[in-house]
């Protein structure tokens, strides 16, 4: 036996050694006795039978060896060799991964210590629970929901969630229970002694698997996991993750960070880790394969064999991967599960399953006899299967296909029905487009989405883009595809539209602005997608019909008349007297909106509006004296969930000659119109959105005028974020951003925590302070003078809306800024203060040239 071609094994499985052996490896094993097997024994060249995580019980074997017949190597692919086997890496000074990384890894409590010291940036709060009190203090300092586990296990043993103080006793209670335990759940190499509290990390969960030659880390793929709420078990695995090409290389250079950082520099690993808001997290680290079939995913869809990798390298007998493995296809493992209370009657189909198209492996974990239990970890799966297709999500299909088809698994309950265990239920994978008429600055939907791992496909219009004085983006921003439009309002537009939504497989349609409501609703009543349909918008969309409903419900608002003719535009106005109102019928932004104060102004605009005869598209209002408010808010499940109102400091139709500050601020608690106003918006979005509607999570935007007489009248509700700078001002008041909420609607994924069942405007939250804020709208001309962004403390948001040297038109709606700000305070008339302080400043620093 060649020493130079001898590797020592710390644990293995019959497929280790077998390959270790194919490469004409001599094997020395350390195996436990719970573990060993006849192919062992066969291929290996000798084999110890002992508890190989016991370093007192092997390191006499490992010196002996060592003398004869010598070895080159050490590796462990099983999580309880890991720390022995970097033991006798040290020992010999054989290279590999020591013990003091293997160790740092593995304990899960030592790793985030040591990302915390040495990388705080990507740090995850964590601390040692010793006792009860401890569940605490870690909520009090990091908030709830969090995560407990034990440091040192795997598969998912023992992982909870504590979701508030008052579960802290439960989980307790469960952790006093396992502590130094070997249950029948458990791998009897692994027994719970000390937990860790973690801070919860929310987002998609995916693993990483990677090799490194020399400390050049190859991330060979990227694992997509699937799993539900209310437990930890894995309900299946696919490679390659189906991830925007921006996710995955930031999880890529996050691992690649971490294996870094951690010192690991040759070997397999097994990473996982969350695609959060702030970017990828790493939950634990395992310089391993992964378990539940991951290995031969891989090397189906990319022709790597990790295994033999791992035996190989140190030996120089397999080639150096590139740095990035390219896929050939698709492939998935997916988890069968049975009904809690059963047990398992039969076992059948197994052989047969194997034989189907695409099958890699079948691997049942029950046996007739076993009891199903409540799925918790891993050990509650009844067994596995391995499939291969042309593509990930084929691979996930074909996987429940053959399940259904082929496998048999018998489950009796107590009154002796039978079922059959079924797929694990993965959630489909959600695409979202999104038509997108705003700047792109302003409306960060990967941030909004960090759970989003489907498609994102944008249409954005170039005029709302160059007009805030961004640049067209050359690329797709780490959108899966962004499509930039001349004419928004093309057909071309909704005809590129149903193309991608065929094409992406599209499951939800987001839209924030006002002029593509109906739009959105339109493509998925088409395609019979979630969310709001063509009916359930057009009454927030329809002037006409928006005012008809409201009066039917008791609500005040201003006369009107849908004017066909110009002749009934003056019956009206004969009516009501000047001032009247002309809006167009589905207008926003104030575009078309014109106050008519006597005959003469009036009759002109008849002679316009008119000019080509009868119309049915514009309203003619009595005009409504008093300063307009506006609520804005979320709905959850159809009921207000969180709202407060504002009022507006100028007049909305005024941009095109307000020079500035215009300001608008939020409403104080104590102010007897508030509450009024909030009960209000319950019974306006009711009598438009009423039950069965499917608009059920939306956010809103509602105006109204405070009459000198204290009436609310209502001037018109959009179902969608308001503009300007609302949505910043509400986040500022709650945490909540109404587009990022809105958006999440649509697409599928949770919702923001704080934002619960609405109740009575009574229940509603309160805002953390006062807010508002202040917009300069553009003037003609050339920009020769801009601000500094201010430092205030107060200050939640400055923006400039064009640049130095810049010739830029006149405002050709409400929202065309110059500038704006979004400041806070204690109170309304703090608030006010400061802003026009601020305004006043801006103007000052505002110079704006002839363009000549």
């Amino acid at each position: 036996m060649n020493p130079e071609r001898t590797l020592l094994l710390v644990g293995a499985t019959d497929e280790t050694v077998r390959k270790a052996h194919d490469l004409g490896l001599s094997v020395l094993l350390l195996q436990h006795p719970t573990k060993v097997s006849e192919e062992q024994n066969r291929l290996a060249a000798a084999v110890e039978v002992v508890d190989f995580t016991e370093w007192e019980q092997i390191e006499p074997l490992v010196r002996a060896w060592h003398e004869s017949p010598g070895f080159a190597a050490a590796v462990s692919l099983t999580e309880p060799g890991l720390e022995n086997a970097g033991r006798i890496n040290d020992l010999y000074g054989l290279g590999g991964t020591g013990y003091e990384v293997t160790a740092r890894i593995r304990d899960k409590a030592a790793m985030r210590r040591y990302v915390a010291e040495h990388d705080p940036e990507h740090a995850v709060g964590a601390r040692s629970l010793k006792a009860r009190e401890d569940l605490d203090a870690f909520g009090a300092q990091y908030g709830f929901p969090f995560i407990v586990k034990p440091v040192d296990a795997t598969a998912s043993i023992g992982v909870m969630r504590v979701e508030g103080p008052g579960d802290a006793d439960r989980v307790w209670a469960e952790v006093s229970r396992l502590s130094g335990t070997r249950t029948d759940r458990v791998s009897s190499l692994f027994v719970l002694k000390d937990f860790l509290m973690e801070e919860f990390l929310d987002g998609p969960e995916f693993s990483v698997e990677s090799f490194s030659f020399g400390g050049r880390h190859v991330i060979v793929t990227v694992t997509e996991k699937f799993t539900a709420d209310g437990h930890f078990a894995e309900l299946g695995h696919a490679v390659p993750a189906r991830l925007s090409d921006a996710d995955e290389e930031a999880i890529r250079e996050g691992i690649r960070g971490f294996l870094d950082v951690m010192g690991l520099r040759d070997g397999v690993c097994h990473t996982e880790v969350r695609l959060t808001a702030k970017g990828p997290r790493v939950i634990e680290g395992h310089n391993r394969i992964g378990g539940d079939s991951i290995p031969e995913l891989v090397r189906s869809a990319f022709g790597v064999d990790l295994v033999t990798l791992a035996v190989g390298a140190p030996f120089g007998l397999v080639e150096e991967l590139p740095d990035r493995p390219r896929a050939h296809g698709g492939a998935s493992v997916r988890a069968l599960i049975g009904t809690p209370g059963t047990r398992v009657e039969s076992i059948a189909g197994i052989e047969e399953a194997r034989a189907a198209e695409g099958v890699i492996s079948v691997t049942p974990s029950a046996k007739p006899g076993d009891d199903v239990r409540v799925l918790k970890d891993n050990w509650d799966r009844l067994g596995l299967i391995a499939v291969a297709a042309e593509d990930t999500s084929a691979a996930i299909r074909r996987g429940a296909e053959v399940i259904r088809e082929h496998i048999r698994i018998t489950l009796a309950g107590p009154d002796g029905e039978t079922v059959l265990a079924q797929p694990s239920e993965i959630a489909p994978r959600e695409n979202l487009l999104i038509l997108h008429r705003n700047p792109l600055e302003p409306f960060p939907y990967r941030s909004w989405l960090p759970d989003h791992t489907g498609d994102i496909v944008v249409l954005a219009a170039r005029d709302k883009i160059e007009l805030a004085g961004e640049k067209v983006p050359d690329g797709d921003l780490g959108y899966t595809l962004l499509e930039v439009f001349d004419d928004f309002d093309a057909e071309e537009v909704d005809a590129r539209a149903a193309e991608l939504v065929a094409e992406h497989g599209i499951t939800g349609v987001t839209a924030l602005h006002e002029a593509d409501m109906l739009r959105a609703a339109r493509l998925r009543e088409r395609f019979g997608l979630r969310g709001a349909w063509h009916d359930d918008v057009v009454p927030f969309r329809d002037k006409a019909l928006m005012k008809t409903r409201a009066q039917a419900s008791g609500i005040d608002v201003a006369a009107w008349v849908q004017a066909r003719t110009a002749d009934q535009a003056r019956e009206f106005a004969a009516a009501e007297g000047f001032p009247v109102v002309f809006k167009e019928r589905s207008g926003f932004n104030a575009i078309g909106l014109r106050i008519l104060h006597d005959e003469a102004s009036f009759e002109e605009c008849l002679t316009e509006v008119y000019a080509g005869g009868e119309r049915d598209d514009v309203l003619l209002e009595d005009f409504v004296p008093g300063r307009m408010c506006h609520v804005d808010g979320v709905v959850r499940d159809g009921r207000v969930a969180m709202a407060w109102p504002s009022q507006y400091q100028y007049d909305l139709s005024s941009f095109a000659s307000d020079p500035g500050p215009r300001i608008d601020l939020t409403l104080d608690e104590d102010d007897p119109v508030t509450a009024r106003l909030l009960d209000l918006a319950e019974r306006v979005l009711a009598s438009l959105a009423p039950e069965g509607s499917r608009l059920r999570d939306h956010a809103f935007h509602m105006e109204v005028f405070h009459t000198p007489d204290d009436r609310l009248v209502l001037c018109e509700i959009a179902c969608r974020p308001g503009g300007a700078k609302i949505r910043e001002v509400f986040h500022s008041l709650f945490g909540v951003h109404l587009g990022g909420y809105a958006v999440r609607a649509d697409a599928g994924h949770e919702l923001h925590p704080a934002v619960r069942r609405g109740g009575d405007a009574a229940d509603l939250p309160k805002p953390r302070h006062m807010a508002g804020q202040l917009l300069m709208m553009k003037r003609p001309g050339l920009v020769r003078e801009l601000p500094p962004v201010p430092g205030h403390d107060w200050l939640d948001g400055f923006w400039l809306y064009a640049e130095e040297g810049q010739v830029i038109a006149p405002a050709s709606g409400s929202s065309d800024f110059l500038a704006a700000a979004v400041g806070t305070g204690p109170t309304r008339a703090e608030v006010d203060r400061r802003l026009r302080e601020l305004g006043e400043w801006v103007r000052e620093h505002s110079v704006i040239g002839d363009a000549s």
